[in-house]
């Protein structure tokens, strides 16, 4: 089941190797914290470690709503600006001139965005029970619980909020781009690709927040701490 959600929402999606974090227009020049504290109460373990492009929805947006954006969420959240996207040319321009890395902007052929379209990430809005099968082309973001018996499936990245104890099979379209994160690890194997590792509860990682991405033919483990 995906999230509905209003289109004045703060949202998180997932494209490969990096997330993509909506923000509305009507947060400029506001102050955040206190929505983004919802937010963050949810987002953090996603967000942790990750890479991340902002994407500035509307126009007009200022370098104190650029500080607020940092402060309230990026930096609480522990994640890394990728680079920054914006369909206005005055806000792409002011920030190019103060040395800001910026993506998808206008490229002067019709205003096509530079970065290709993705498939769009699909939102699970509670826990999995065993038996459950979920099968995207995309990206797959639980909210929940991943339990034992069930099966998740994405061409893209899969990221468990709660605890994964079933099975996460990330990287059907493109492995190398594609990473598995759970908030409490607990599952016998996770696969990415055509590459199968099998886990239990003597390894180091069992029962702790962590990413596991496919490096030089291998998956490979990382543990987020907070």
């Amino acid at each position: 089941m995906a999230v509905n959600r209003e289109k004045d929402d703060i949202e998180l999606r997932g494209e490969g190797g990096h997330l993509r974090l909506i923000t509305p227009s009507r947060l400029k020049g506001k102050d955040i914290a206190s929505e983004a504290k919802v937010f963050l109460e949810k987002a953090s373990p996603i967000l942790r470690g990750a890479g991340v492009i902002v994407d500035l929805m509307g126009s007009g947006w200022s370098r104190d709503d650029i500080i607020a954006i940092v402060d309230g969420m990026i930096t609480p959240a522990g994640a890394n600006v990728v680079s920054w996207s914006s369909g206005d040319p005055e806000v792409v321009s002011w920030m190019k001139k103060a040395g800001m890395s910026v993506s998808g902007s206008e490229d002067g052929t019709g205003g096509k965005p530079a970065v290709p379209p993705v498939t769009e990430s699909l939102v699970i809005d509670e826990s999995l029970r065993s038996g459950r099968k979920i099968d995207h082309n995309g990206d797959i973001i639980v909210l929940g619980n991943v339990n034992e018996g069930a099966e998740v499936f994405a061409g893209g990245s899969v990221f468990v909020m709660g605890r994964l104890r079933g099975l996460a099979h990330a990287g059907l379209t493109r492995p190398e781009e594609s990473f598995i994160v759970s908030g409490q690890f607990e599952a016998s194997q996770v696969r990415i690709g055509e590459r199968i590792s099998y886990m239990d509860e003597n390894c180091p990682w069992w029962g702790r927040t962590v990413s596991m991405r496919f490096i030089g033919g291998s998956i490979v483990v990382r543990e987020i701490v907070p």
